[in-house]
């Protein structure tokens, strides 16, 4: 393990159940057999972490993240998940409080057809708080980008941007993990530095209120967002690919053609995102220029989701597209 990580990512780690096969979903009082079911570590940092390690082919990067100590032994398999994949483990943060607590479980069902749901039960993930960072400050103090999704509460990651603008570090922000049926007030994040900020088409029309359908809306949503500090804007729209926008330049990022048949059956959207988002961040900290980033973060996006299920893409999977 690196003594000296290059990149941080903020957020969770959680427990997926993924059940895919479905032949449909159940009714109310029906029983649905799925021939698959797989248990594996999750949460939207845990994967950037993971995908960022795969794609830099490095050890240097580390996840901040509250990890419960429970009684099932549940912490002993994430733990080992993020040794196995290079993923420096020194700075999580292990809670043995309540033993009888679980951590974060997310579950997510698959249909033949491509159909899906998820469910999303919350843990330990969102206690996180400023003085769980503050203990980590020269951990931010060491790194070169700070990746961070809104799978905290948002006091912390107000705390955490403070914190980057104090040490002059650049942040790239995911705005994923708020409950989606609450209302949030995002506005205290922009009053620090966002060197990217990278939403889906639903995340962009949360934080600005500007349904997100095509490029000319995105390009609305973006100014709106830049026009409160965020320095890049990179909106994904699954099947129409990715709108970016920087103070000098836009673009509609379309994804490469495939056909159905180049799908696996298995595959669904859980996890492009985040394989965009780590993508942008390798590319960073090779000294790319954000729109060229974008375009290769789009690409691996869409090879992700050709993926039956998660897998962390090399770069070698992804270059030349």
């Amino acid at each position: 393990m690196s003594d000296a990580p290059i990149a941080a990512v903020i957020g969770a780690i959680n427990i997926d159940i993924l059940v895919q096969g479905l032949p449909h979903f159940a009714e109310p009082g029906e029983q649905v057999n799925g021939p698959q079911v797989q248990l594996r570590p999750g949460g939207k940092a845990r994967n950037i972490a993971s995908m960022l390690t795969h794609y830099l082919e490095n050890d240097g990067v580390a996840l901040v993240a509250r990890l419960v100590m429970d009684t099932k032994g549940l912490h002993h398999v994430l733990r080992q998940s993020l040794e196995v994949d290079g993923i420096d483990t020194e700075n999580l943060i292990l809670d043995g409080s309540d033993w009888d607590a679980l951590p974060t479980l997310s579950i997510f069902l698959n249909t033949r057809d491509r159909q899906s749901a998820s469910y999303y039960l919350p843990g330990d993930n969102e206690t996180m708080s400023p003085a769980d960072l503050d203990t980590r400050r020269s951990l931010f103090e060491q790194i070169s980008i700070l990746v961070m999704t809104l799978e905290i509460p948002i006091p912390t990651a107000c705390h955490a941007l403070k914190m980057a603008q104090e040490i002059g570090l650049k942040v790239m922000l995911d705005p994923g993990g708020q409950p989606p049926e609450k209302t949030v007030d995002f506005s205290p994040l922009f009053e620090y530095p966002i060197y990217v900020l990278k939403a889906n088409a639903a995340e962009a029309e949360r934080l600005t209120g500007i349904p997100v359908t095509d490029f000319q809306s995105a390009q609305q949503a973006a100014q709106l967002l830049m026009d409160k500090g965020v320095e890049n804007v990179l909106i994904t729209h699954g099947k129409h690919g990715g709108y970016a926008f920087t103070p000098q330049e836009s673009k509609h990022i379309r994804v490469s053609e495939f056909d159905d048949d180049e799908v696996s059956p298995l595959a669904d959207a859980t996890g492009c995102g985040d394989q965009v988002m780590a993508v942008l961040a390798g590319e960073y900290l090779w000294d790319k220029d954000f729109m060229s980033s974008a375009e290769v973060g789009i690409e691996a996006g869409t090879l992700q989701y050709r993926q039956p299920g998660l897998v962390d893409l090399s770069w070698e999977d992804i270059y030349p597209f």
